[in-house]
């Protein structure tokens, strides 16, 4: 009779979906919902009722043989999951979801009628039951709108000829088993195996696997979910906050409900909020539980107050629960679909905080007057039994109200400093995410530039093929510039505009240019530290942009501030630039040797760095950029703030490291080391190119090489400016000369 009339009524309810879809076909969305909405009233109003069934212990029972108290508990299990995905499916556009309720929900549906006795006996624990019994009525009207709910999924997939394919079937199983982990009938392990395992507590083996297995499901569920698209990752969430409400409320026993059962620990709280977050989009509740409940469950998973095994009754409430408070909030963040809170967010987070925490002073004094009740933890001795000197302040600073005979008790003190210590958790708590936030978005950099560098080698493999090689075969011994100009940021500006120059091997290069002029501007892009705007610079033949590794392969670079590690010992150091170029062993002593000889740094090459002055940290980083034998080594004020006998040595060895014939390009503003070592210089002034002069030319010429320099500066008034122009004039003269000569 009973599966009769649930049939009945499904069938009854589909051809109700049937007709106001015919008279509402632009509707059909908000039929579907209404209709789900009535199994999410029944389903709900079940699980608040308890079950007898839910008091067996390893499959010990009088009520069913063992194989079919088994078949029951899976079926329970599995009939709880298909609720959730038939209910959801009105919410979200996952198809996954829709093909479940279409099969695997219409069939759940079939065997829950074939077994409808069975059910209700484990509901009610009596198989004599009635017709009439109000638990027989509520499971009658859930399967009914379970079968027509599924019924009708499958109706449109036949009518519309849209059945999965291969693939969707796979996924569609995946999903419905990999929810089955998710949410079950707290009963249920404890049915099928009795309470077995250890208690999880005192950060013992069950403790710590669990832990770790909490932040693994994180992970996992992030590198799953990341790049799928913002409706699948909502509903995921949705899911699984549905679940996590799902398990909590299973706890309840409507018939005996106590003020002890109400949500109102912070915890509890969360179970509800986040999932009035992820159904309604409701960001400042999601922002409340990504600051608050997530430090909650932190600290209820590292110091519980639960002695249960994982798979008991009580066990999967409280671990199962907590796990989802901490892993929803973080993980919504993780994926993106909320935006990164600011301190407004972190501030508000607080204001409600402290209106919920004294909301618990006032419920906790009040119903402990005539039933005892310990809303977040304000009340009783859970925290100061990890806190020792809590417990005397606890008990020793009271305020007693007494209102009508009726004495209210309050612990100020101790709620105080509760409350300090919580909002200290949120400020700690903050910190951490801003961390992460850093990390993540430098992996982010990191992985945008990795794929960056991806698409220009296979660019740059089609058209040049082995990228290994040289781009400019015929620059192979020379560094080329080629139109370069540079604009940092949204600046109009150019700090270097339209530059052009070649210099060859065997030549000590000099740069010219006062403070701003563009000298480091250009010598960074140089060696890739800054990207370029236009043009491109070829070093040895290699395009720094296009080929970065082999371009600075060729190059060693001693920066005008050196930055180097200065808890390394010189010799650690060195050894550690070396294993970055890749020098062998032989090679690096050898030339170790050397230079510490030549720059007098023999006993002090294996003492801290941190321990050398300005000028042998100089000279170090001279070593480091020499170690590899580079063909141009180049240098940014290379000599400033060293001592002449210290500057004679960098001089020495830049004229050493030329005449093997190899290149050094050098910035200065110290007219008389650029006049004694440098072969041909180049002046830059506002960030453009004023000219290129052959030093020896120009002394031979008696042109005297400040003055030079000094008629691109402007604004001299210990020199006469058509003095300064003449001279100008000379030197471009000369040049002129000579360059005509080459190339006849």
């Amino acid at each position: 009779m009973e599966k009769v009339t649930a049939f009945l009524l499904a069938f009854i309810l589909f051809l109700l979906m049937f007709v106001l879809n015919r008279y509402f076909p632009k509707k059909q969305g908000l039929i579907y919902k209404i209709f789900a909405l009535g199994l999410i009233l029944m389903f709900g109003a079940r699980i608040i009722f308890a079950d007898s069934f839910d008091s067996i212990v390893n499959l010990q029972t009088t009520l069913f043989s063992k194989p079919m108290t088994a078949f029951l508990a899976v079926l329970r299990w599995f009939s709880m999951v298909v609720i959730v995905i038939t209910c959801l499916s009105a919410f979200t556009k996952v198809k996954a979801y829709k093909h479940i309720t279409a099969f695997i929900s219409f069939v759940v549906f079939l065997v829950n009628l074939m077994f409808f006795n069975e059910n209700v006996t484990a509901f009610v624990g009596d198989a004599e039951f009635s017709y009439f019994h109000y638990r027989s009525i509520m499971f009658i009207i859930e399967l009914a709108f379970l079968g027509a709910l599924s019924f009708w999924q499958l109706f449109n997939m036949i009518i519309k000829r849209d059945f999965p394919t291969l693939k969707q079937t796979g996924i569609m199983f995946l999903v419905y088993f990999a929810l089955c982990l998710s949410v079950f009938p707290l009963s249920t392990f404890q049915v099928l195996f009795g309470t077995f395992g250890t208690a999880l507590e005192d950060f013992n083996l069950a403790h710590r696997l669990f832990l770790y297995a909490t932040i693994l499901t994180l992970i996992i569920l992030f590198a799953v979910f990341r790049k799928r698209e913002d409706y699948v990752k909502k509903a995921m969430l949705l899911t699984l906050s549905t679940n996590a409400l799902i398990l909590f409320c299973y706890n309840w026993n409507v018939l005996h409900f106590t003020y002890a059962d109400l949500p109102l620990h912070l915890c509890n709280t969360a179970i509800f909020l986040i999932f009035i977050a992820f159904a309604f989009n409701v960001k400042s509740v999601y922002y409340f539980t990504y600051f608050v409940n997530v430090i909650g469950a932190i600290f209820a998973m590292l110091l519980p107050n639960s002695t249960a095994t994982l798979f008991s009754w009580s066990g999967i409430h409280f671990w199962f629960c907590h796990a989802y408070v901490l892993i929803l909030p973080v993980l919504a963040m993780m994926l993106g679909l909320y935006k990164r809170p600011t301190f407004k967010y972190m501030r508000n987070s607080i204001y409600i905080f402290t209106v919920y925490f004294i909301a618990m002073m006032i419920a906790n004094a009040w119903i402990n007057t005539f039933t005892p009740v310990d809303y977040f933890f304000l009340y009783g001795d859970a925290i100061s039994e990890y806190i020792g000197f809590l417990e005397d302040i606890r008990l020793n600073y009271q305020w007693l109200i007494n209102i009508k005979g009726i004495i209210y008790r309050v612990y100020w003190l101790y709620d105080i400093l509760v409350y300090i210590g919580y909002i200290i958790l949120m400020f700690a708590i903050w910190g951490v995410y801003r961390l992460y936030y850093k990390v993540e978005d430098h992996y982010k950099e990191l992985f945008k530039l990795r794929t960056i560098d991806k698409l220009q080698i296979v660019k740059l493999k089609k058209e040049y093929g082995d990228i290994s090689k040289p781009i400019n075969p015929e620059g192979t011994n020379m560094i080329k510039i080629t139109n370069f100009s540079k604009i940092y940021g949204m600046n109009k500006h150019k700090a270097v505009d339209n530059f052009n120059l070649e210099v060859h091997d065997g030549e000590v290069f000099g740069f010219l240019g006062h403070n701003g002029a563009g000298k480091s501007t250009l010598i960074k892009c140089m060696v890739g530290i800054q990207s370029i705007t236009e043009g491109k610079i070829e070093i040895c033949g290699y395009d720094i942009e296009k080929q970065p590794l082999q371009a600075k392969l060729q190059m060693g670079y001693v920066s005008d501030n050196h930055a180097v590690y200065e808890n390394l010992t010189g010799r650690e150091y060195i050894n550690y630039v070396a294993d970055l170029y890749m020098v062998k062993e032989e090679d690096r002593e050898e030339r170790l040797n050397k230079y510490t000889k030549m720059f007098q740094l023999e006993n002090a090459i294996d003492n801290q760095i941190k321990s050398y002055s300005h000028g042998m940290k100089q000279k170090l980083v001279v070593i480091a950029a020499l170690i590899h034998n580079p063909k141009v080594w180049i240098l940014d004020e290379p000599l400033t703030g060293l001592d002449p006998s210290s500057a004679y040595q960098i001089k020495e060895c830049m004229r050493e490291h030329a005449s093997n014939g190899n290149i050094v390009f050098f910035s200065s503003h110290v007219i008389e080391v650029v006049e004694k070592i440098c072969d041909r210089i180049a002046i830059i002034q506002h960030g453009v190119l004023q000219g290129v002069f052959d030093v020896k030319l120009l002394t031979d010429n008696g042109v005297n090489l400040e003055d030079l320099y000094l008629s691109f500066v402007e604004n001299q008034k210990d020199k006469d400016e058509k003095e300064l122009e003449k001279v100008q004039k000379l030197a471009f003269k000369l040049q002129k000369n000579k360059d005509k000569r080459k190339k006849c």
